[in-house]
């Protein structure tokens, strides 16, 4: 299946393999957890004028190596929006957007999501926790049957994301261990390593039963930076 991260940047092609631009985003429906179209860049008139973005239904792409549409040209803005239902301006795209539990719990940024070509449908959520808790722990995988979709500020996961305490330790002793290695030098880089493994099968074993995950903010506020 193809991912946000993937698609993004990827080459549009149209009838007889001619250029049409780059994808610049993956847009989401304004409220569902799917995808329902593409933001294409053109690229500049000439080289020279900048042109602006335009907007294709998922529907209409077929999404590969390269996005390829079945026509010569890009479609106008107003392409589309009637079988959508809305506006282009009302979706959504989630790269870079706050995850949060539904019990209200901050869960970390959207970093890509992977999804159905046909449907849109996200099938798996991946979740970043700041650069220090993604190196500790790596990022969170989140099944697609537990996002529920964009509520106007936050991408929303299934109650209990938020809230792993098996993790928080073990996430707190790889904060240290890192912080301490900046001082002592390559001394505890063991002790770190090995706090990491432990806090990812902490947090893998809290997905697998159910019981979500603790965010990773404090990793950075002990940190001190990113």
């Amino acid at each position: 299946m193809p991912s946000t991260g993937t698609v993004e940047r990827a080459h549009v092609t149209g009838e007889g393999g001619r250029a049409l631009g780059r994808v610049r985003a993956v847009l989401f429906h304004p409220s569902e957890s799917r995808v329902v179209g593409l933001e294409i860049d053109p690229g500049p008139l000439f080289h020279l004028f900048e042109r602006r973005t335009r907007f294709v239904p998922l529907d209409t792409a077929e999404i590969g190596d390269t996005i390829r549409l079945e026509a010569s040209r890009l479609p106008r803005d107003e392409a589309g929006e009637p079988t959508l239902g809305y506006s282009w301006e009302e979706t959504v795209v989630w790269r870079g957007m706050p995850v949060r539990s539904a019990d209200g719990g901050y869960v970390g940024t959207v970093f890509e999501a992977v999804f159905d070509a046909d449907t849109g449908k996200v099938s798996r959520l991946r979740v970043s926790t700041g650069a220090v808790g993604d190196a500790a722990v790596g990022r969170l995988d989140v099944d697609g049957a537990q996002v529920r979709g964009f509520d106007g500020a936050a991408v929303v996961v299934s109650p209990g994301f938020a809230d792993i305490a098996s993790s928080g330790g073990a996430a707190k002793q790889v904060a240290e261990g890192v912080a301490s290695a900046r001082v002592h030098g390559e001394r505890l880089a063991r002790t770190t390593l090995q706090a990491g493994a432990v806090a990812a099968d902490a947090v893998g074993r809290s997905l697998e039963s159910g019981f979500g995950r603790k965010a990773l903010d404090k990793l950075k506020t002990l940190m001190g930076d990113d």
